[in-house]
């Protein structure tokens, strides 16, 4: 591995809601990777024009000579901003391997929606907010983001991973990650990384308060969030977000309807990539 990388070798790209943050808790304990610990950086989304190549950059300093560098930020694959962010990543990382992960598109949708609540100040149906967001629907279209990856980047730096085989089988799934990494695959390597054996659940889910949501809208946010442990920042969304409650589930009408467009695409993917 070049001992003098300062940007990532591998970026863990998406898609919401599909296990993630798991992965990436997986891949931070093995020996030979370093993971950016805060995940979701939004370099190349968000913050691209408001960060500079050197902040990038030195969010992987602390890493040892020869590690393969790695950072998760699962909204470059949102349907909204995946061309830009392909582009970005391309033009900067030309050789950089990207790893996507996916599960039903349905169970994806209805789990997008209940997140895209908590970070708003508003409660509404979920027809409603897939009118209003319509990327929730659109990042499911998981066969559109792949051809538009494959427009700046080659099938060989892009690996598809399910969630459903990822609950089944972490280790062999694992093992897939680390062969397309061509990192340590030994049994001692895929033992640490199993060590975190449940999926991460987003906890206590609620909508952000009045003072939380002026908050994030303070030009210092990102950079305080970056720079605060993690347990802070859990402690202080407990004390600054209310209960949010609303049924998680699509209307039957609503359901059907999605499940029409997504099923051919659905199994037109899994055909491909399975």
């Amino acid at each position: 591995m070049d001992k003098k990388r300062d940007l990532p070798h591998a970026i863990v790209i998406g898609t919401p809601k599909s296990g993630t943050t798991t992965l990436c808790g997986a891949l931070m304990r093995h020996p030979d990777i370093y993971m950016y610990p805060k995940k979701e950086t939004h370099f190349f989304n968000d913050l691209f024009t408001k960060r500079d190549m050197e902040w990038y950059k030195s969010l992987f300093a602390p890493a040892p000579d020869g590690a393969l560098l790695m950072e998760g930020t699962p909204d470059y694959a949102m349907s909204h901003c995946v061309a830009r962010t392909a582009e970005r990543i391309a033009d900067t990382i030309p050789d950089a391997k990207l790893i996507m992960m996916v599960r039903n598109p349905i169970d994806r949708i209805e789990s997008h929606y209940v997140q895209m609540l908590s970070n708003a100040r508003e409660v509404m149906p979920i027809d409603e907010a897939l009118d209003k967001w319509p990327e929730i629907v659109g990042t499911s279209d998981y066969g559109a983001t792949v051809e538009t990856l494959r427009q700046h980047f080659p099938d060989d730096q892009i690996l598809v991973l399910f969630l459903d085989d990822y609950k089944a089988d972490k280790d062999a799934v694992h093992a897939q990650v680390l062969e397309f990494l061509g990192v340590d695959a030994s049994e001692m390597a895929l033992a640490a990384l199993s060590e975190q054996q449940a999926l991460h659940k987003r906890e206590n889910q609620g909508m952000d308060g009045a003072l939380l949501a002026r908050l994030r809208q303070w030009k210092y946010y990102d950079r305080l969030n970056m720079l605060m442990p993690k347990g802070v920042i859990a402690m202080g969304k407990k004390l600054l977000r209310k209960p949010l409650k609303v049924p998680s589930e699509l209307p039957p009408k609503t359901r059907a309807r999605l499940e029409a467009d997504f099923a051919p695409k659905w199994a037109a993917f899994q055909s491909e990539f399975r």
